[in-house]
Formats: C-alpha cells, sequence, structure tokens
C-alpha cells in the first residue's frame, strides 16, 4: 500500500462517522461553543476577489455557515445529516439567495462549479479523503485553497484529568486515539499547507446541565447508541465532577480555532 492510500485511522471509520445523522446527536450541537469571529476575518482574507463562491463541506447544524455567509458571494453548505441540515437551514441568519443548503455527503456531490475556496469546519475527517480530495483540486480556482477549521480550548480546564477516564469508559468509539487531520493528510501525502493561523480565545459561559449536553453531540455520545441508563450515568457522574469546580452552575471555557490552508496534491 503506497503511503497516499493508507487507510484512514479506524476510529475516523464511515460506521462512526454515520453517528452525526442521529436525530440525538442533531439536537445536542446547540450547546457547542460558538467559533470566534476572529475565524471568519482570516477566513475572508484568504478568498480572493469578487464573486467569491464558496463550498462548505459537512455544514452540520449551521455552526460555521452562518458566519461565513456575509462574507461571501455565494455559499453552498453541505450536509449529509438530514437531522442536522433542517436545523441549520431554519436558523437566524441562514435564509438568503446567496445561500445553498443540499443534503448530499461530499462523496456524492457533482463539484460542478468553480470554487474561491472549499471549507470545511470540524468536517474533513470524517470524508472519504482519495474520493472528494481530487474533486477539490479540479474545481477550485487558480490560488483558491481548501481551508479546514478547527474549534479547540485555548487551555484545558481543571477537572480535565478526571474527564479523560470518564470519556474512555463510556464512549461508544473504541477506536479512538488522538490525531490531527493535517498531520494524517499530509503524512500521505494528500495536501500541500500554503499556511496556518491561529485566533485569540473568546471566553464562553454556559450551564453545567448545557455543558454536559454537549457531549452528546460528539461522536461515541449519542444517546441513540448508547446502551440504556449509560447516558445518565455518564451524564451524572460528569455533574457530580463538575460541582467541584462550578458551584455557581457555570462552566467557563477559553475558546479559540485554527485554521489550516493549501491545495490537494494531485493524484
Amino acid at each position: 500500500m503506497t503511503e497516499a492510500r493508507r487507510a484512514k485511522p479506524q476510529h475516523l471509520a464511515a460506521e462512526y462517522a454515520a453517528q452525526f445523522g442521529d436525530e440525538e446527536v442533531a439536537a445536542a450541537y446547540q450547546h457547542g461553543p460558538p467559533y470566534p469571529a476572529e475565524a471568519f476575518a482570516i477566513i475572508e482574507s484568504l478568498l480572493g476577489p469578487n464573486p467569491r463562491c464558496v463550498l462548505e463541506l459537512g455544514a452540520g447544524t449551521g455552526d460555521f455557515t452562518i458566519g461565513l455567509a456575509p462574507r461571501v458571494d455565494h455559499l453552498i453548505a453541505i450536509e449529509p445529516s438530514r437531522p442536522m441540515l433542517e436545523r441549520g437551514r431554519f436558523r437566524d441568519g441562514a435564509a438568503g439567495a446567496h445561500i445553498e443548503w443540499l443534503a448530499i455527503a461530499a462523496e456524492n456531490y457533482a463539484f460542478d462549479r468553480r470554487y474561491s475556496a472549499v471549507v470545511a469546519a470540524e468536517a474533513f475527517h470524517w470524508l472519504d479523503w482519495h474520493s472528494v480530495l481530487p474533486h477539490i483540486a479540479q474545481s477550485l480556482i487558480p490560488g483558491g485553497q481548501l481551508i479546514l477549521v478547527e474549534r479547540s480550548l485555548a487551555e484545558s480546564p481543571p477537572w480535565e484529568p478526571d474527564l479523560r477516564p470518564l470519556i474512555s469508559e463510556y464512549s461508544t468509539n473504541r477506536d479512538y486515539v488522538p490525531y490531527d487531520t493535517t498531520t494524517e493528510l499530509e503524512a500521505r501525502g494528500l495536501i500541500t499547507v500554503g499556511g496556518r493561523a491561529r485566533t485569540g480565545t473568546v471566553p464562553h459561559r454556559q450551564s453545567v446541565d448545557s455543558y454536559v449536553e454537549s457531549f452528546h453531540s460528539r461522536n461515541g455520545f449519542s444517546r441513540a447508541r448508547l446502551q440504556a441508563g449509560r447516558a445518565q450515568e455518564f451524564d451524572d457522574k460528569l455533574k457530580t465532577l463538575l460541582c467541584r469546580y462550578c458551584p455557581d452552575d457555570a462552566v467557563l471555557l477559553s475558546v479559540e480555532a485554527q485554521i489550516v490552508w493549501g491545495r490537494p496534491v494531485a493524484m
């Protein structure tokens, strides 16, 4: 097997990606932190001259779509999960002639236009890289970019050491190992990175209940796939843990985003 054709990490297999089609996962997405506004400004600076037509792969419930839309001339947001897509298209700011919502997987999309950029926010790791990257390469305008965006915490919360074993105990994704999407793509010779940027940190405050529910938007924590009673057990244990750190029922996090851009390597 050539390096470029090396299989993706097992924890990113299609069987795990399918969990994002669950109604329960889509319902929990609203509890995640927002993307820093600076991320959209960085992406706008990469788009080049008008007209700026952008394709977003794996739009989910529109968390990134809504912030990006005002900065482009035409935005095509594709998402295979109908529960997620329906939530996205009816959000405030989602309506508009320049936003096109399509219920389709990236692997089945026609890539029948020329794009200033193809963007994926916390989604590209789930795609079939060998299937979609050649189409992206052919559809980008000269100077166009593949842009990958990831949210993360600028610093680990103080309960992180106790949280890790709890996640390991309850997650249904038993294959998970830490990874970085860009590193995986580069190791296979699939992309050439042109640049990287990191936003400043943004404070995010939410209730303990909201923070706990946000875990059920993650792979491995769909309420529909956890065995009977396991979701409630996880919630109860996490809330007990948080009581030691959040006596006022407020979880305080510092959120940042990493942006990587580049071009697919011809295959």
